[in-house]
């Protein structure tokens, strides 16, 4: 889940946020993430600020520069959610914003009166919501009988889920440690230029993993455990991404 958006001077001065869930104060953020930025610029020597992992969240980064100042663009959000998506959404966001103001509102005659700025609230529910649903409601009832009859099926299954290709979660019944490890594995994947999976198997701490590619847009996963057959498990990957295929096609 998205828990904040800010969008910020790097000398940190705010300009726009947007709260979903309120779990920190917003000034002490932006000052955070400016330290942050001038951390990378002036210890690191470079202006290359992508996203920061900490613990179970993530900020992720988008920064543009206007004359001699710069923007910069960050979402908060869980782990779990889709490094990809949230990257599109992000830029969307930028993209948006850069569009709508004028620059010289942004830089040398930005008088720190952030209510000029609130309508952007408008673009921001937008492009949330045309990301939102790539599945109905009602195919999504009968993805998750399919998979109350998987998991009854055989007794090796442990788990299951359905991502995109990119790693965004559309149904899962796994555990958050697995959850992030494949989400990890999928946007590892794609970064560097393996946008599609067809079959991979492979055994890990927690089980036997299984991900079939039920077309070029999703991929489903199930959670084996340790002691089932790669054939077998290979077997019923199949079967199982063939049944979702023939609904989500």
């Amino acid at each position: 889940m998205i828990k904040n958006i800010f969008i910020m001077k790097s000398t940190g001065e705010l300009i726009f946020y947007k709260t979903y869930e309120d779990i920190f104060n917003v000034k002490l953020t932006s000052s955070f993430l400016s330290a942050i930025f001038s951390f990378v610029k002036q210890t690191l020597k470079t202006e290359e600020l992508s996203e920061i992992e900490v613990g179970l969240f993530r900020f992720i980064f988008e920064i543009e520069k206007i004359r001699n100042d710069e923007l910069l663009f960050a979402l908060f959000s869980d782990r779990t959610e889709n490094l990809i998506e949230l990257r599109k959404q992000l830029r969307e966001i930028k993209n948006q914003f850069l569009n709508k103001f004028d620059v010289d509102l942004l830089t040398d005659h930005y008088d720190g009166e952030i209510s000029k700025f609130l309508d952007f609230e408008n673009n921001i529910n937008d492009i949330m919501e045309s990301s939102k649903q790539l599945i109905s409601e009602e195919i999504q009832e009968d993805l998750i009988n399919i998979f109350n009859e998987l998991h009854t099926f055989s007794s090796f299954v442990v788990s299951s889920a359905i991502l995109t290709q990119t790693g965004r979660v559309i149904v899962s019944y796994l555990e958050h440690n697995v959850l992030t490890e494949i989400i990890r594995l999928l946007e590892g994947r794609f970064l560097a230029g393996n946008y599609i999976v067809n079959e991979l198997i492979s055994l890990e701490k927690f089980g036997v993993l299984s991900l079939v590619g039920i077309n070029d847009s999703f991929i489903s996963v199930i959670q084996f455990k340790k002691n089932c057959p790669f054939e077998t498990g290979l077997v019923i990957s199949k079967r199982f991404s063939n049944r979702l295929q023939k609904l989500i096609c």
